[in-house]
């Protein structure tokens, strides 16, 4: 998952959480008013201030510093506002705002980790608090802490059933979490059946039919026991045209036993729909089998997930969804539609909008893509990855001497960005510029996948006179167009053979 990421709330306002005083000071009592005052109007930075003149006048006051953090806070100085929250915290281990707003406070400047612990506590304090469970499962989700985040995420499901947003972070943890378990079977065992088992479903999701049916043929031979490979195999047959073909494999998978429950309780759970206690399971134990039926739940759990999100009315995430999915498969025109949507709903997301413009130029809609980008950089110019992409669209357009400034720019804000060297060398050579291309084509050697970049140095190297360096640079471009090339064994296997 770059799992991704969480999108949730990290500010919060709690009505009724500044303290009374218990002093009989009228100038104290008036300067309480006024701060009282002011944060209810939302004037944060003009309450610091006073609060912090009332926490000189009665130090040691749990409710007047639990105040100043939080004005600190709400007006955006969150390194001024952690030591108050946590004074306030020790002084009153049970104030739930104080763990609450030290959590958010941490959150907010990326330090998950320290935020954990009072968010930790504040679930402790009140675990209905959906603010509270929403936090903690950002901070574990931005330690890539999944297992521990999942619970809280399925809480906020049922807090609030019909926010897409706590589906969407849930099916993406059970995402994150498969894909874990999985490479830890691979690590385990990179030749089991049950490893090829899972990388054929994943390409036959991509649609990529033929790559599927050899690794479900592989697992066959390695697993001949395994239940489902044959099914699978005869699933691809019918999508091919072949029901003759898939007949022979049905008739192969009812001929195998059924699970023995008293043996394979992980199977079987996971046949009888119990999910969870399949990861209760499997979780503790570290058998290949364990983790392939970890990974399978966890898959489901996905699933299941966002299934709860479809039938709820549209939303950004709902299409956010729905994107990914046509990405996936490839159907980027279908993809880049759904984002659209999306972005109308959120059209302050910055992120969207992004994927909404790398959507348009894989589906070739060049003139889309940079009308989305240069509307992404008028609100955020130094932004290296809209300048990158926008770059790329116009040297898909033919238009290098327009691409070359965003690119530079791209390049002075991302200098260890291999793609974004490779791409600003093309532009240069595209404009007889060959030496100002060469240092950035070499630094994007290792961002070439198909030669074209080696091919274009050796052009370079020619057109400023180094002969010697031109013929090196061609000689490593033949050699890796060579080693790139399918042999006869890889082509023989590209087709789906009959039984």
């Amino acid at each position: 998952m770059r799992v991704g990421l969480l999108f949730l709330p990290v500010l919060y306002l709690l009505p009724g959480s500044i303290l009374p005083l218990r002093s009989q000071d009228s100038d104290v009592g008036s300067k309480s008013q006024a701060g009282k005052q002011l944060m209810a109007e939302g004037r944060y930075a003009e309450a610091v201030p006073v609060y912090r003149q009332l926490v000189e006048a009665l130090p040691g006051n749990s409710g007047l510093l639990l105040n100043l953090g939080m004005a600190l806070h709400l007006s955006g100085q969150d390194r001024e506002a952690i030591p108050q929250f946590a004074a306030a915290s020790r002084l009153q281990p049970d104030l739930f705002p104080a763990a609450l707003f030290l959590g958010a406070a941490n959150l907010r400047l990326g330090r998950n980790a320290e935020a954990v612990a009072p968010l930790q506590k504040a679930v402790r304090l009140q675990p209905d608090s959906r603010d509270a469970s929403s936090m903690l499962a950002e901070a574990l989700v931005g330690l890539e802490r999944y297992a521990e985040a999942e619970p809280h995420l399925r809480r906020l499901t049922v807090m609030a059933p019909a926010d897409p947003a706590a589906w969407v972070n849930l099916a993406k943890a059970y995402e994150a979490l498969a894909g874990s378990s999985f490479d830890r079977l691979l690590k385990q065992d990179p030749e089991s059946p049950l490893g090829l088992a899972l990388v054929a479903e994943a390409r036959l999701k991509q649609d990529r039919r033929a790559a599927a049916f050899h690794l479900y043929r592989q697992a066959i031979e390695r697993g001949p026991r395994l239940r489902g490979l044959h099914a699978a195999v005869a699933g691809i047959y019918r999508s091919e045209g072949h029901p003759d073909w898939a007949a022979v494999e049905e008739e192969k998978e009812r001929r195998l036993p059924a699970p023995d429950c008293s043996r394979e309780p992980l199977e079987c759970a996971f046949s009888s729909g119990q999910h969870h206690q399949v990861v209760a399971i499997a979780s503790k134990l570290r058998s290949p089998e364990a983790r392939y039926w970890l990974v399978r739940a966890y898959n489901e759990l996905a699933v299941q997930a966002f299934s709860r999100l479809a039938a709820l009315p549209p939303s950004a995430e709902s299409h956010e969804w729905m994107a990914q999915m046509y990405r996936n498969e490839r159907r980027y025109g279908e993809s880049a539609q759904e984002l659209r949507k999306a972005v109308d709903l959120t059209p302050g997301n910055l992120r969207l909008r992004m994927e909404l413009a790398e959507m348009l130029w894989l589906n070739r809609d060049f003139a889309g893509a940079q009308q989305v980008l240069e509307e992404l950089l008028r609100a955020r110019p130094d932004e290296p990855g809209p300048n990158h992409l926008l770059g790329e669209v116009l040297l898909a357009q033919q238009q290098p001497e327009r691409a070359i400034p965003p690119l530079e720019k791209a390049v002075r804000l991302e200098p260890g960005r291999a793609e974004v060297h490779g791409a600003l060398g093309r532009a240069y050579a595209l404009v007889d510029r060959a030496a100002d291309a060469v240092p950035h084509l070499k630094q994007a050697i290792s961002a070439d996948t198909d030669g074209s970049l080696r091919y274009q140095l050796a052009r370079c190297y020619q057109a400023i006179g180094e002969t010697e360096k031109a013929e090196l640079a061609l000689k490593d471009y033949e050699e890796f167009r060579k080693a790139a090339e399918p042999g006869p064994e890889a082509t023989a296997r590209g087709a789906i053979a009959p039984p």
